[in-house]
């Protein structure tokens, strides 16, 4: 019989004995005090579990019993019996889900307690809620009350926005404005279903640090984890943010930007579940390794389903581009790739598209095309719903409509259904030759006029820059190989919705990480597919490593969504400035250095509460990092990052190190993995943008690779702010970049 309980949770095994308190002896009044309460929790879970392992025990034997009648059943039977296995073959994975949640649940039932006390001043209805607070709801069944209120849950909101005891508070409950006193506030850590310890936050930010301090020291560089328990004031407001509007978040590094939207999300399903789902929804992020780092968190927090892609990925799978389709490889001009990027060029689109329109009726075959065209126009103003191609259809059925009535009226023969079936062909055929978004934009660039009257005087020499290079992209294709380049993608997705509408690609919600590196017009093309502007981006401009950087500010951006984008309401915009990922030590060097370098409008870091060791400068080579290496390992690293400038350099040191990798014990990455891996990790700097490490060995800062260029800085911020704990800083010392002064050598 096969045993599906290996599936569970590891607390599992230990079920019996950490649900005996007997022999728990509180160490503390506080403890003593709170107990009980996490007994009756326990309890009530214990309850839980029991009954599901009672339906597991009969689930498995229903599933010996169908693989019993998948071997002997033949015929139609057979193909019966294994649809039924196959059912319950989910139902036991939807059973796994539940009990390793409440297994969880188990572990740490709760992080978080209030008090919110209405008897004061008469208000009604008067009454005294203590409330226990964790990541997923738990009722007990036999009272149907709440044991343990979600951190989603409006009353939850009292714990994230005050850190201590406060009179005259309120929170907005479905019922309205709930207004009291939050007489207590305590955090917990519990683990195995014990209390570790209490954090009786009444005196204020005192005990409230101490709580997130310790959180913070036992972060460790795995894959990103929930947050639920350490939210802060500022990003809960961003996490429940009104919906139906766009965010823009700008985070310094370590800020929590990637968190806080994943988290948002995750509130977002939960308030607003009637009105968007996550199958429905959509993740835009760098690169794969980055969407393996953050696929942990939604499903921690019990969101599956949600699709999670890259901006390029997602848009070839929009267009429905097969194999024929490349990207090439010649040389970007960024002054190019910065134009195309802009409002100004889908202005362009726009207008291009209005002449393309014009002279695709002018040519299109058949004498009811004039009627088509008038049929068309009347339908896109009074249906402004109808997407281009729903209403070229509709005004080709219209005119076929009308001129078989001309006929009937005039008398003469009704035209022979052959004859309007020919007719009809030629047509589609021509709208499939024609209506096809990448040679109209090929055609922008290749085309005998070469559309000059379409580009503001200002725009005339980049526009003839453009002209040049694209059309040479165009022209390399052969053999039916359609070349274009990555910064094209974004017109010929805007041109696909323009032509087939954004009716079938809606997403209920959108969010895009690391927004700062991609274009304007990609960031717009997203929104038209996010329902009622449905699309949060967070970025840090700081961060901005991929030439040409698009983006200068976000209020030119947003002044370009509000233009482009109708929007309902206005954009959100929020700034962070705190960082909570590296320690007071690291931070300090990051903004002596960066001072010195970026503009007043990019904010530095704020170090919180966390320090540690001081910044190391070594010498450069493969023996001084495997050196480092081996004192990771003594320090229970989790992982160490290898950060290098470019592709080839870490292509360099990954070779060499593997060369010596019997000098170390932890296993060892190359970025072109595309799975986030704990141990010894060698990447780019450009692929470890939004990852974190316990250490970081930045690699080789000499004064060739790091000068004082603004991508070099950009880059080296990236760089060192990586790192959680330790950041080793690897420099010969004959060739010291110029970035290091700080440091003393």
């Amino acid at each position: 019989m096969q045993d599906f309980r290996k599936y569970l949770r590891p607390i599992f095994k230990n079920l019996n004995e950490v649900l005996d308190f007997s022999l728990v002896k509180p160490e503390t009044p506080l403890e003593s005090k709170e107990y009980p309460y996490l007994i009756k929790t326990s309890g009530t879970l214990g309850k839980d579990l029991q009954a599901q392992l009672n339906r597991m025990n009969g689930l498995t034997k229903e599933i010996e019993d169908a693989i019993w009648a998948v071997d002997h059943e033949t015929g139609d039977d057979k193909s019966d019996a294994v649809g039924y296995y196959n059912k319950l073959l989910r139902q036991m994975s939807e059973l796994v889900d539940r009990m390793n949640q409440n297994l969880d649940q188990l572990d740490s039932p709760y992080f978080g307690k209030i008090v919110f006390d209405r008897r004061k001043n008469g208000l009604y209805p008067s009454k005294k809620m203590s409330v226990y607070i964790g990541k997923f709801a738990l009722f007990d069944k036999a009272t149907n009350k709440a044991v343990v209120t979600d951190w989603r849950a409006p009353i939850a909101n009292l714990y994230y926005e005050y850190s201590g005891i406060k009179d005259n508070v309120s929170f907005i409950a479905p019922a309205g404005e709930q207004k009291g006193d939050l007489t207590q506030r305590r955090q917990f850590e519990i683990s195995n279903a014990r209390i570790q310890h209490i954090y009786d936050t009444k005196s204020g930010n005192v005990a409230a640090d101490e709580f997130l301090l310790s959180q913070l020291n036992k972060r460790i560089g795995k894959k990103l984890a929930e947050i639920v328990s350490t939210i802060q004031s500022q990003q809960n407001r961003i996490i429940r943010e009104e919906i139906n509007k766009p965010v823009v978040i700008q985070g310094v590094a370590g800020s929590g930007k990637t968190t806080i939207i994943l988290h948002r999300l995750a509130y977002l399903f939960f308030a607003h579940n009637k009105n968007i789902k996550p199958e429905n929804s959509l993740i835009i992020a760098p690169n794969a390794v980055f969407l393996d780092y953050i696929s942990d968190v939604l499903p921690s927090l019990g969101v599956k389903g949600l699709a999670q892609n890259t901006y390029i990925s997602w848009a070839k799978s929009l267009l429905n581009q097969k194999e024929k389709f490349v990207i090439s490889n010649s040389p970007d001009n960024l002054e190019v790739m910065r134009f195309k990027g802009s409002r100004a060029f889908t202005e362009i689109i726009d207008k291009y598209y209005e002449q393309f329109e014009e002279e695709f009726f002018e040519k299109m075959p058949g004498s009811i095309s004039y009627i088509v065209q008038d049929r068309y126009y009347d339908l896109h103003k009074s249906h402004p719903d109808l997407s281009r191609y729903e209403a070229l259809e509709l005004a080709i059925d219209f005119a076929f409509a009308q001129e078989s009535f001309k006929k009937q009226k005039a008398g003469t023969l009704v035209m022979g259904v052959n004859l309007e079936e020919e007719k009809r062909k030629k047509i589609k055929a021509y709208i499939t030759r024609t209506l096809d978004p990448y040679k109209i934009y090929k055609a922008l660039f290749t085309g005998s006029k070469r559309n000059s009257d379409l580009v503001p005087e200002t725009l005339k020499e980049i526009w003839q820059e453009a002209i040049k290079e694209t059309a040479a992209v165009f022209k390399g294709g052969k053999g039916g190989y359609r070349f274009y380049k990555s910064e094209d993608m974004a017109a010929l997705v805007w041109l696909h919705l323009k032509i087939y509408g954004a009716k079938d690609y809606i997403k209920d919600y959108i969010v895009v990480d690391e927004a700062q590196d991609l274009s304007t017009f990609q960031l717009l093309g997203l929104a038209k597919i996010a329902k009622r502007q449905n699309i949060t981006y967070a970025g840090d401009l700081a961060q901005s490593i991929i030439p040409p950087f698009y983006i200068d500010s976000w209020d030119d951006f947003i002044e370009d969504f509000n233009h482009t984008i109708k929007t309902e309401k206005q954009v959100s915009y929020h700034q962070l400035h705190r960082c909570y990922r590296t320690t007071v030590e690291i931070i300090e060097f990051a903004n002596k250095v960066f001072k010195k370098y970026f503009p007043a409008e990019y904010k530095l870091p704020e170090a919180v509460l966390r320090h540690g060791d001081s910044v190391k400068e070594l010498g450069s080579g493969v023996n001084e990092i495997i050196k480092i290496l081996k004192e990771e390992e003594t320090l229970e690293s989790t992982t160490t990052a290898i950060i290098c400038k470019d592709e080839n350099h870490a292509d360099f040191i990954y070779e060499e190190l593997k060369k010596n990798e019997n000098r170390f014990s932890q296993a060892i990455y190359s970025y072109r993995e595309k799975d986030y891996h704990t141990g010894v990790l060698v990447l780019p700097i450009k692929n470890a943008k939004g990852l974190e490490f316990d250490a970081v060995i930045l690699a080789d800062v000499d004064n060739e690779k790091y000068t004082e260029s603004a991508l070099d800085v950009r880059l080296f911020y990236v760089a060192i702010t990586r790192a959680l704990h330790r950041l080793y800083i690897l420099s010969p010392s004959n060739k010291r970049s110029p970035l290091l002064t700080e440091l003393p050598q």
